[in-house]
């Protein structure tokens, strides 16, 4: 994914009454009503080949939903149309979802990844006010498991956001920012000394060394921190820490986050960018493909968080 804010493009309906939309990254949707002509129509457009992905069928006038997740999502699509659910056997229109790779490329071809889509965005579409007849499992990612997830979940909500689908997404837990006054204070009861602290330039001394404080902008990777100036020769030297005053509040030292970096041409551009994705048990940091665990830089336990 690129590091800014993906764009978003959505065609107007063709004659078989599908609409295509997708983001300027990764994502991309068919949205098809419920005909046999529409569903030939895409099998068609995907070379009737194997094809996975996540969907979602909409009874429209009942704000009711099906979400599911398929291998091969034409046949899924077939057996919904020919022999729905009790449930759901009146859906209208359904919503396809995939990163436009056939299956041998996909990260959509991750039977994991797909299932923790649907536990996702069954939660999500409860949020909005939907009724979903759908149950879905939590997953068990492994670590790559969760990279794909995480980064194809933030992007799916910008992307429900603009399709109108939803009207808000989750919030994530442990990522509220901590201000001032109680950063001061969760410092302090860490047993570090602060000397100096400057919010207008957001930094300060603790322990005798540098420290920046960024809290990052949300984007789809993550919360985006952005190494310049100053803060960035520190990093290219190494020398002192980043404080990210958000969730458990985390300080990390620049030779850590120089591990995701690498090498010295990484510096050639006078700013780096950096991604903090916090997940459940673990926080990590990304650098465009390289991911480290920073977990254990945290101020904060999760009963004190």
């Amino acid at each position: 994914m690129t590091d800014s804010e993906p764009g978003y493009h959505e065609d107007p309906a063709n004659g078989d009454g599908i609409i295509r939309a997708r983001t300027t990254s990764q994502i991309r949707s068919w949205e098809m009503p419920r005909t046999t002509r529409a569903l030939e129509s895409l099998n068609s457009e995907l070379g009737k080949i194997e094809f996975p992905g996540n969907y979602i069928l909409f009874e429209t006038k009942k704000k009711k939903v099906y979400i599911g997740e398929a291998k091969n999502i034409y046949n899924r699509l077939k057996t919904h149309m020919n022999s729905p659910k009790d449930e759901i056997k009146n859906w209208d229109k359904a919503l396809i979802i995939n990163d436009g790779r056939i299956a041998s490329q996909s990260d959509f071809n991750d039977t994991v990844v797909r299932k923790a889509l649907e536990y996702y965005f069954i939660k999500l579409f409860k949020a909005n006010k939907y009724t979903v007849v759908s149950q879905g499992e939590a997953q068990n990612p492994n670590t790559t498991q969760k990279f794909f997830f995480h980064s194809l979940r933030n992007e799916l909500n910008f992307f429900l956001l603009k399709k109108n689908v939803i009207s808000k997404v989750l919030e994530t837990k442990g990522e509220r920012e901590v201000h001032l006054d109680e950063l001061k204070k969760i410092i302090e009861k860490c047993g570090k000394q602060i000397q100096e602290i400057d919010s207008a330039l957001k930094v300060a001394v603790i322990d005798g060394q540098k420290v920046f404080i960024r809290p990052g902008s949300p984007k789809p990777r993550g919360w985006q921190i952005t190494f310049r100036d100053k803060s960035f020769k520190a990093l290219q030297k190494g020398e002192g820490a980043l404080l990210v005053p958000r969730g458990p509040v985390l300080l990390i030292p620049m030779t850590e986050i120089q591990k995701a970096i690498g090498g010295a041409e990484e510096y050639g551009k006078n700013t780096v960018d950096i991604f903090i994705l916090f997940e459940e048990d673990t926080i990590t940091l990304r650098y465009k493909k390289n991911t480290i665990d920073i977990t254990d830089f945290k101020l904060l336990s999760p009963k004190s968080n």
